[in-house]
């Protein structure tokens, strides 16, 4: 039987050559970060919200579709408030700002009470399509309120461009498809204009830009902070330059030939990715803590002995990091995935760079590095007490940990999928306060669009189509979650009724009749969302008041749902819309993120019985980081929050980086009782040299995530903190848990250590 040495030959082999080759070790890292410059210098931040979308499906191409033909949905809504109902001020400030920018570039039109049309019709045959304020701002009070009962009287624009208590009015600029390169300047000109207004201004483009400045702002922020607050354990642990140096430089290596290699690949920074840099600092940072712990308890004369003997364990904990990431990019999803590809590459990198770097940067500075502090105090109090503690108490630190996880896995069945882009935002940033003004002064200005088909040969001008879309919208607005719902039934409710001079406004009941409707509807530029030029579609417009991925989901099954009970047949509904897009995006985000754990979960088992040649041994190793996960889940659900974007990666992450403890732990007691020593014995003298280092990194790497607390996302945000807190709540596994297990081996199975 051969120890663990037999398998370890490429880890110690990279620690060999930096301690015998060092001046060429550096120059051959020194010439691929040069070579990487090149690619650094290519790499670009793209945070667009498109990063976070599934636009490799079909869903998406059908949403392109109907962008190509209705137009783009994406709206930017300004809603100006007065003093009063139809406040004269502010309808001159809506006709003013409309005007402004009907011919701003990537706007397609303005919508308001200055442009769009106010269907009125007549039994004697008059008919206006002329907008409200089409006159300007009347001056008298009786042209006030004849205008008011005009818009009143409205199908369209009641709680669209008016509010319901008729105070605020909407002003909505319908950007044109592909106007994301004008969103800039838009955006400036709307400030410009709109200065010292009482206005709230929301819509995607917001979201966007605000992301994109932000991602920048912080990206500028994470690395820097990240590398003071490790630089400061370091020293303080330390008390040595070099020992803060080794750590920091080569994380950078790996973390620059990352980002030269995305740079090559014209890979983006994105509002998921800006994590990794600081992220990966830390790991790289954590890995090396364990090979100047190794230096600073060992003799000068022992020094390369100890760090050959580290690598190990150091290589495995990599490599399950580098699964942990793996398994984030089971999804086709770009922001994620990249995620895990270049989160993977990235630790590998950092990894190489540790175990060759660090001990090449050892032998040729050889200076003194002093034991960290605390060291003793952990290895020889601390420890030792814990140990007995839980020799004494071994099956209730057994029962404790079962009963607290039985007890917060009732949370994994309360534990939700959602995601709500608003959120994101803090509760006070204007951004979400503008929204919510929006949202509850109006009907919502999260767009869903219902799409209905014709079949081949077929058009959607029937009475029998028209009818089923007007029920269908009359459905949909009935739900809570939908403010309000347009299909091209209004008006042509509202030419058809005024017509007849029936107040009840009923709908046309011949094919012939709605077409000619349609002709003269089809000058007005608004018609274009609700029906394409050649009758073969038609487009159900919803607005939505709950921005949850969950919320928007159901709407879209309702509709498509309802359609297929009581739809035209042969006619087929289909729900589409940016937002749509966001919240479906968030299912394949979360499913692939529970794939991914499981494939970790598999391929670090794997793993751990090919080198330990055991299913018990590889068992134990695992447990004490599945435990804690589980219960970081069962508490979320227990507290209500659910996995968005951000948390639902957590699992994945922390997996990959706690077990690299377990590892530690494991490997050193393998040896120990392999070579003869009792269970007890190689337990106390495993933890009495590895617990020092253990808890050194948990710190290093829970702070790395820490820094993600100061982020402006709150998605961001939840997933530093609750990743910090999994890897604590590992650590006492590990120190608690992981001993309990192992106390219960009594002899090594036969044939473990074995040589492949």
């Amino acid at each position: 039987m051969k120890s663990l040495e037999s398998r370890s030959g490429i880890p110690r082999a990279w620690v060999r050559l930096g301690l015998q080759s060092p001046r060429l070790v550096l120059i051959v890292w020194a010439s691929i970060a040069f070579v990487s410059s090149f690619g650094v210098a290519k790499l670009q931040v793209e945070t667009s919200t498109d990063s976070v979308l599934d636009r490799a499906s079909a869903p998406w191409a059908f949403y392109q579709d109907s962008q190509r033909r209705f137009g783009g949905d994406e709206i930017l809504t300004l809603l100006i408030e007065g003093d009063g109902p139809f406040d004269p001020s502010v309808l001159q400030e809506v006709a003013r700002i409309t005007e402004r920018f009907e011919n701003l570039p990537g706007v397609k039109r303005v919508d308001s009470l200055s442009t769009v049309p106010l269907v009125q019709s007549s039994p004697n045959g008059g008919l206006s399509l002329e907008p409200a304020l089409a006159a300007g701002v009347p001056a008298a009070a009786e042209g006030l309120r004849a205008l008011a009962s005009r818009v009143r009287a409205d199908r369209i624009a009641p709680r669209t461009l008016v509010s319901a208590d008729e105070r605020a009015f909407a002003i909505n600029l319908v950007l044109e498809r592909g106007a994301e390169s004008f969103y800039d300047s838009i955006l400036a000109e709307v400030e410009k204009a709109t200065r010292g207004e009482r206005i709230w201004i929301s819509g995607v483009p917001v979201f966007r830009i605000a992301a994109d400045a932000r991602t920048r702002a912080e990206l500028g922020i994470f690395i820097p902070l990240t590398v003071l607050l490790v630089s400061l354990i370091l020293a303080i642990l330390f008390r040595n330059a070099q020992a803060v140096l080794i750590p920091v430089c080569s994380s950078g290596l790996g973390i620059w030939i990352m980002l030269g290699v995305m740079g090559a690949l014209h890979v983006p920074i994105t509002i998921t990715t800006v994590i990794l840099p600081s992220v990966l600092l830390a790991l790289g940072c954590a890995y090396s803590l364990h090979l100047l712990s190794a230096v600073s308890s060992a003799p000068e004369t022992e020094r390369a002995e100890a760090l050959l003997a580290v690598s190990f364990p150091v290589a495995l904990s990599g490599l399950t990091t580098t699964l942990g990431f793996l398994a984030v990019s089971f999804v086709r999803i770009d922001a994620i995935r990249d995620i895990g590809i270049f989160g993977a590459f990235g630790v590998l990198s950092v990894l190489a760079a540790t175990l060759t770097v660090g001990p090449a940067a050892l032998a040729l500075w050889p200076l003194a590095i002093r034991e960290a502090r605390f060291q003793h105090w952990i290895s020889d109090r601390a420890t030792p007490a814990v140990l007995a503690f839980v020799r004494r108490r071994r099956r209730g630190v057994l029962a404790g940990w079962l009963v607290a996880m039985v007890g917060v896995s009732v949370g994994l069945g309360r534990l939700s999928v959602e995601t709500d882009v608003i959120l994101w935002f803090q509760p006070d940033d204007p951004i979400r306060v503008a929204y919510r003004n929006i949202r509850d002064r109006l009907s919502g200005i999260s767009p869903l669009n219902v799409v209905i088909e014709a079949p081949e040969s077929s058009a959607v001008n029937g009475p029998e189509v028209i009818s089923a879309v007007d029920r269908l919208s009359t459905h949909l607005q009935s739900l809570p979650a939908v403010g309000r719902a347009i299909s091209i039934a209004d008006p042509l409710r509202q030419l058809h009724g005024g017509f007849l001079g029936d107040a009840t406004l009923p709908l046309p009941e011949s094919e012939a009749l709605i077409s000619q409707y349609l002709v003269l509807l089809e000058s007005k530029p608004y018609v274009r969302d609700l029906i394409t030029a050649d009758w073969k579609a038609t487009n159900l417009l919803l607005r939505v008041d709950d921005n949850r991925s969950g919320a928007l989901q159901d709407v879209a099954k309702e509709a498509e749902r309802w359609w297929a009970e009581n739809g035209a047949p042969g006619y087929a509904a289909r729900t589409t819309g940016i937002m749509y897009e966001f919240a479906r995006a968030e299912d394949a985000i979360a499913w692939g993120q529970l794939r991914g754990l499981a494939f970790a979960f598999l391929t670090v088992a794997g793993l751990l019985f090919a080198i330990f040649r055991s299913l018990r041994i590889a068992w134990i190793a695992l447990v004490p980081n599945l435990v804690p996960i589980a219960m970081g889940f069962g508490a979320m659900g227990l507290l209500g929050v659910p996995l968005d974007a951000g948390t639902v990666v957590i699992g994945n992450l922390a997996f990959g980086i706690a077990v690299d403890d377990s590892i530690h732990a494991v490997t050193g007691f393998f040896e120990r009782w392999r070579a003869g020593e009792s269970t007890s014995a190689a337990l106390e003298s495993t933890y009495r040299s590895v617990a020092p280092p253990l808890i050194y990194t948990t710190a290093v790497i829970a702070l790395g995530f820490s820094v993600l607390a100061f982020s402006d996302f709150t998605f961001i945000r939840q997933l530093g903190i609750l990743t910090a807190v999994l890897l604590i709540l590992c650590l006492l596994a590990d120190l608690l848990l992981l001993p309990a297990m192992l106390l219960r081996l009594k002899t090594p199975p036969e044939g473990v250590g074995a040589r492949t």
